[in-house]
């Protein structure tokens, strides 16, 4: 997806075992195994999200801990309730629905459209790598002496998981269009 960061498509494609690559000679079931691979990329690209989901979920969780040090009720109900938001999001993206590429799938999705669906997470995942980044500690500070000084930041966060969930309602609302055929 990124320079640092190697498509997981072609890391899945370079895993496969034997019998994987078997059943690309096969023409019954190289859809089958084109389109399980993708969905295996899906799960490792969703998994990589929830993690750094989870990350940044950690740093807040450590901003909050300032927070509660200083007794800031005001900013301390704030912060949790964004550490809830983001423990809801990284939830859905972790145990969002696969989907089934099997042999006589009752929807058919094309590989083209597979592949367009996981070209339109960048946005997504690029949101998610940027928020993480953005919580980090070196740059996520608590002045106990200026408390109003997170709030802005706190603001920009509530904003960005926002974003973030709006990206992931778009995905779904794509890949439900796919499987409507559209």
């Amino acid at each position: 997806m990124s320079q640092g960061n190697p498509d997981i498509r072609q890391q899945v494609e370079a895993n496969r075992g034997m019998a994987k690559k078997l059943e690309l000679l096969i023409p019954g079931l190289r859809g089958y195994r084109t389109k399980e691979d993708l969905r295996a990329s899906d799960s490792l690209l969703r998994n990589q999200v929830a993690d750094k989901l989870d990350h940044a979920k950690d740093n807040l969780q450590q901003l909050r801990k300032q927070v509660a040090a200083s007794n800031d009720l005001t900013n301390l109900t704030v912060v949790g309730s964004l550490i809830s938001q983001v423990q809801a999001l990284s939830g859905e993206v972790r145990h969002a629905a696969q989907g089934y590429a099997g042999w006589v799938a009752p929807i058919q999705i094309n590989e083209s459209k597979l592949n367009r669906l996981y070209d339109y997470d960048y946005s997504f995942v690029s949101a998610v790598f940027q928020f993480d980044d953005a919580t980090s500690p070196g740059k996520l500070i608590y002045d106990g002496s200026a408390p109003n000084s997170i709030q802005g930041p706190i603001n920009g966060f509530a904003r960005t998981v926002a974003d973030i969930r709006q990206k992931w309602s778009q995905r779904m609302e794509a890949i439900e269009g796919i499987a409507l055929g559209q």
